[in-house]
Formats: structure tokens, sequence, C-alpha cells
């Protein structure tokens, strides 16, 4: 019964991505420090997977291993653009002695660029990937574009949600240290 081996595999593969996301969000808090900023990046993970689950159903993409792999792999890689936003706006508390919300306006003007352009890039690595002809193209296809998917959407959370969480969540902790 090949059912039994597909049920296993996709459990394996859940397993997996809540494994993935348990060590994303203990590599993040042991780097940043506090739960405040780890916080961020663990919220913004589950939304640009979540959207991305959105647009796989909207393309018809179904739900399967390939897919499911996917998921797990996009998980450290959508994390990135959370990161950058929120080790940033710490930066800018550090240097200048801002409020959170003051250092997320700074830091949006200075790093936007940086962000499309980290999305731009590693979707172009994505991409090719779904012009593939073949069998084997059309699940590579679903790969590819799963994976785009996430990763455009880490984007798009990284210049609205992560913000949005930096100054509501964060507190200038680096203004007490010096006194």
């Amino acid at each position: 019964d090949v059912s039994k081996f597909v049920n296993a595999s996709i459990d394996k593969v859940l397993h997996t991505l809540i494994e993935a996301f348990i060590l994303v969000a203990l590599v993040v808090f042991i780097f940043l420090g506090d739960w405040r900023s780890t916080l961020i990046p663990i919220l913004a993970v589950p939304v640009s997977l979540i959207g991305a689950f959105i647009f796989m159903q909207l393309l018809d993409i179904s739900i399967n291993l390939i897919t499911l792999f996917a998921l797990v792999l996009a998980i450290g890689i959508v994390v990135d653009n959370a990161i950058v936003v929120v080790e940033a706006v710490h930066v800018k508390m550090a240097e200048e002695n801002l409020s959170p919300y003051n250092a997320v306006k700074k830091v949006l003007g200075e790093i936007s660029g940086a962000i499309i352009a980290i999305t731009l890039v590693m979707t172009a690595v994505f991409v090719p990937v779904a012009f593939m002809s073949g069998p084997v193209g059309v699940l590579y296809r679903q790969f590819s574009i799963t994976m785009a998917l996430s990763i455009v959407l880490s984007g798009v959370v990284a210049l609205t949600l992560t913000p949005v969480l930096c100054a509501m969540l964060l507190k200038n902790t680096h203004a007490m240290s010096k006194r």
C-alpha cells in the first residue's frame, strides 16, 4: 500500500518543518540576545509560509513532498529579511540613541533597497528552475514556485510587518546601559 509510505513521508516532513522552525528560533535568540528581538522573526516566518500556502492554492500547486520540502528549506531563507531589519533597528538605537519608532523610520529609508535586492537575488536563484521541461520539470516547477513565493512574501513582510513589530515590541535598552 503506497499510501502508508506517502503518509509517513508527509508526517516526517511536517516533523522536520517544526524542528526547523524551532532551530531558527533558537539561533535567532542566541545571536540577537533577547526574546523581544526573537519574537519578531518568529512571527514573520509563519506569515510568509501561510502566504505561500495561499498563493499555492491560487496557482493550483498541490501540497506534496516536494512543496513541503521547499517550505522546510524556505524557513531558513525567509527569516533572513526579518533579521536584517531587526538587527539594523538595534544598531540605530544603539548608535544614535533613538526610540524604536524613530529607529525604524530611519532604518527603512536606509535598507529598503537592500531588502528588495536580497529578495530579488534569492528569487532569481529559484525562478529559472520553473522553466524546466518534462516530468521532472513539473516537480521542480512546484518546488521553485513555492520557494520563490515564500521569498517574495518574506521581502514584503520585512518591509511591512517586521518594522511595525520592531516599533511596537523593541525597547531601547542601549540608552539605559550608557548611563
